[in-house]
């Protein structure tokens, strides 16, 4: 698959009007463009000569080359008369040239456009100064930043003849621009990071990036929305430009750059005292390389990520270790002073093949898993292999899991619990072991007996099997036995211990799923310090920030709820590791779902389930799932539904209201033990109709989904008027919108016409916000007072076309209740069939009057 030829000019407002003003100038008579190699000078110069052309100007394009560099006038062979003197001196030759150019034009403007300008022979430049400053013609001249140009073409900017305009790299924002009108589709929030910090807004880099993610298939679409899988691939075309820019440097220059393609950003200070001074300052000049201060030290690295990737990928694997070699001497010159120095040290001494102590990989692995997980993994696999004993492979394990090979990481773990010395390392591997097969591989039987057997093998209390026991039964939805697990391990583990986190990061998502925000938050507080501290725990970070949203969210404070998940989504873009990618996604479908915008949440929950090799608790893909099938099911989709919760709204989806509060009612027991999500499924019996509200718990959302209840009871307008209001204060915009519709039907049915209008106003307002939202109670806008509910019930599902069996096994009544209450509807409504039902309570279209968002 490919792009257009032509893609759009996006982000060149400011550069067009400049040019354009200095067409319109008349004294100036040149416009000198330059820029970096790929930045669009070349595109910008074609749409202005388009411009011209259609002005009525005479326009020439001249391309200059290096093949031609040599030969007077080459660069304007094809515009030149076969008859020129070729013996005439060079100012007569001069005069004969640019008397046929000007002759040509007719009376018309001459617009003279000149390409890689840097590359023309002497007399051509000495041509383009003349037409321009004779004003015998409008020179554009176009040369890349960082070359030399022939003096007669400086001399044009220098004398002020032409003016200077400097073409540089798009912004980020107009880059997806650009990106997004040459696809026909946005680009998911990952494959826009890749291709900015691949491309830092070059045109030419992005189109050839792109074409080459299009033709490998590393590019592609799903269900609208374009995502970026498997590694970088470059078009030939880009390696080759790539190539051309490089290779113009001698051998020294060329150790540099590969020094910069493995190890940058490399501290100036070492290279020099390699003696490498003259290159760096050489480097920098042609634009190869760029410096930086980073604190007090000057760092230097390539000056286009491009660079590295098409370095590295020509590189031999024996120049590789050499540069490797080079790269461990240069760092153990500052002594591998800082943080950072220390892991990169390792990765190039195992590079080079030079010995390394298998414990300083271990310790290198762990300082990673939060910056850069494949290397964290590769690091713990060769400190194993290194022979780093039972803590290697327990880290081994423990990366495995965090990436999603569950099965690998319990083979290594049965394996380490037969080489385990103390009670604490049985623990630590059982307990390990328990939690992956249960949340990794949904063996939870088998999980419970492996804590069995290890409580049996460990004298006293092992604080690790009861924290992996109460992780076990908190995924199994009981949530209190679990919290009263964690008490005693609490009390007896100080703040900042591994251990405590552990059981910290149970807590947070038993609380969260208890309805207890302010205790959650403070778990979640106290685990993120740790999790700051230890870089070795990136995987409870994550579980934690995904439990203080849903918490917040089920409290009913959205804004912080979404203000966190965007910052945790950012992040996890950037650091490119799967669980937290997955979780931030998870997190902003949550927020969006609870505001009830349900095609942002449809997007975000499609890209968490998406997510390969994650890891998360066993309940986080089917959670993710439910919540998925219940925003499909309030944009009006049923789809194949997880649960009872899920299938209950794709049944309201179908108009099968009696069977969906069947299912919700089934699904609060079922969800006994994780009260505020009872407290949600109970609300929703509300919104299919059923004026039922009941929960253990209380705060602000509870007590309005209970108001809500007794309204809707009692019919009363006002209160739902009032209920509706309170919903959008908390930012729960399709709630609002829901208790707005009905609050307008109760008006309607007391006769006060004018505020039902404006209960309906207010209700369309708030959907304004709810993209494609169609849920049941939405339709109560639009269809008749006088219908009761079992009446509306039969009616939507025979105006879909359903038969008045199919209608009787969907409701499990007899196909003589579904004729008889179909004979009164129509009475009723003044109809006389089937055909007109349809027109009178059909349910509305799906709204899409917003944006994405959140």
């Amino acid at each position: 698959m490919g792009v257009a030829n032509d893609w759009p000019l996006v982000g060149r407002e400011q550069e067009l009007a400049f040019a354009r003003r200095a067409l319109a100038d008349t004294e100036v008579c040149g416009l000198l463009l330059t820029g970096r190699a790929g930045a669009g000078k070349t595109r910008l110069a074609k749409v202005l000569l388009t411009e011209l052309a259609g002005d009525g100007a005479r326009t020439h394009w001249v391309r200059a080359m290096s093949s031609a560099s040599t030969i007077p006038f080459g660069a304007f062979a094809h515009l030149l008369p076969g008859s020129a003197d070729g013996t005439a001196d060079r100012a007569h030759r001069l005069n004969q040239v640019a008397g046929h150019l000007t002759r040509g034009a007719e009376g018309r403007r001459l617009v003279l456009c000149v390409d890689d300008a840097h590359l023309l022979d002497d007399l051509s430049a000495t041509l383009v100064h003349q037409l321009a400053a004779t004003a015998a013609a409008f020179v554009i001249v176009i040369a890349p930043h960082g070359v030399s140009v022939p003096d007669p073409v400086f001399a044009m900017w220098k004398d002020r003849v032409a003016e200077r305009l400097d073409v540089g790299e798009l912004t980020r924002a107009q880059t997806i621009e650009l990106v997004t009108a040459a696809l026909g589709g946005r680009l998911d929030d990952g494959a826009e990071h890749r291709l900015w910090h691949l491309t830092l807004g070059n045109p030419l880099f992005l189109r050839e990036l792109v074409q080459g993610g299009l033709d490998s298939g590393s590019l592609s679409a799903v269900d609208g929305l374009w995502r970026w899988s498997g590694a970088l691939t470059a078009t030939p075309r880009l390696v080759e430009l790539i190539e051309t820019r490089t290779d113009r440097v001698d051998a020294d220059e060329r150790r540099l750059l590969e020094l910069l393609a493995f190890g940058e950003p490399l501290g100036s200070e070492p290279l020099v005292r390699l003696g490498a001074a003259s290159v760096l300052a050489s480097t920098e000049r042609a634009g190869l390389v760029v410096s930086e201060r980073i604190g007090r030290r000057l760092n230097v690295r390539l000056a286009h990520p491009l660079y590295a990737e098409v370095i590295r990928r020509r590189t031999s694997p024996l120049r590789q270790r050499d540069t490797y070699r080079i790269l461990a001497r240069t760092l153990d010159l500052t002594g591998a002073r800082r943080a950072e120095d220390k892991p990169r040290l390792v990765r190039w001494r195992l590079a080079a093949g030079l010995p390394t102590d298998p414990q300083l990989v271990r310790a290198a692995a762990e300082t990673l898993l939060r910056k850069d997980f494949p290397q964290a993994e590769q690091l713990a696999a060769e400190a194993v292999r290194l022979g780093g004993g039972f803590a290697a492979k327990y880290l081994l394990a423990q990366v495995r899991i965090a990436g999603g090979r569950h099965a690998d990481a319990d083979a290594l773990l049965a394996e380490l619990a037969g080489e385990t010395v103390s009670d604490a390392q049985h623990a630590r591997v059982a307990g390990t072991r328990a939690r992956n097969l249960a949340f990794g591989l949904n063996r939870f039987d088998e999980a419970e007996s492996v804590l069995d057997t290890a409580e049996t093998a460990v004298s006293g209390t092992a604080d690790e099997l009861v924290v992996a026991r109460a992780a076990v039964r908190a995924a199994t939805g009981a949530c209190r036995e679990a919290l009263d697990l964690l008490g005693p391990v609490l009390d007896r583990n100080p703040r900042g211990d591994v251990l405590r986190l552990s059981a910290l990061v149970v807590a947070a998502g038993a609380l969260a799923e208890s309805g207890r925000t302010e205790a959650c938050l403070g778990v979640v507080e106290e685990g993120l310090a740790i999790t700051a501290a230890d870089a070795s725990v990136p995987g409870s970070r994550v579980r934690l920030e995904h439990a203080r949203v849903v918490a917040l969210c089920r409290a009913g404070r959205l804004e912080e709820a979404e203000d966190l998940a965007g910052e945790h989504y950012r992040a996890a873009v950037g650091d490119r590791w799967a669980p937290a990618l997955a979780a931030a996604a998870a997190s902003l479908g949550t927020v969006a779902l609870a505001y009830g915008n349900v095609r942002a949440a449809i997007r975000r929950l499609s890209e968490a389930l998406a997510v390969e090799g994650h890891d998360q608790p066993h309940e986080f893909r089917p959670a993710v799932a439910s919540a998925l099938a219940r925003a499909s099911a309030m944009a009006g989709q049923a789809t194949d539904s997880p649960g009872r919760w899920a299938t209950a709204w794709a049944c309201a989806a179908r108009g099968e209201l009696t069977r969906a509060a069947s299912l919700a009612s089934q699904a609060v027991l079922e969800y006994a033990g994780r009260p505020a999500v009872a407290a949600e499924i109970s609300h929703d019996l509300v919104r299919f109709g059923v004026p039922e509200f009941s929960s253990e718990l209380d705060g602000p959302l509870v007590s309005l989904y209970a108001a809500h209840a007794r309204a809707l009871s009692a019919g009363d307008a006002a209160a739902l008027d009032a209920v509706a209001t309170a919903f959008a204060d908390m930012g729960a915009r399709l709630l609002a919108a829901e208790a707005a519709a009905e609050a307008s039907r109760a008006h309607r049915a007391a006769g006060k016409l004018g505020s039902a209008v404006g209960s309906a106003q207010r209700a369309q307002s708030w959907l304004a916000s709810c993209p494609d939202a169609a849920t049941p109670a939405l339709a109560l806008l639009d269809t008749p007072l006088d219908l009761t509910v079992r009446e509306l019930e039969i009616a939507r599902l025979v105006a879909t076309g359903l038969t008045s069996r199919a209608v009787a096994d969907r409701l499990v009544v007899s196909v003589r209740t579904v004729d008889n209450v179909l004979h009164g509807v129509y009475a009723k409504l003044g109809i006389s069939g089937r055909r007109e039902l349809a027109s009178v309570v059909g349910q509305p279209e799906p709204g899409s009057s917003a944006a994405d968002g959140p």
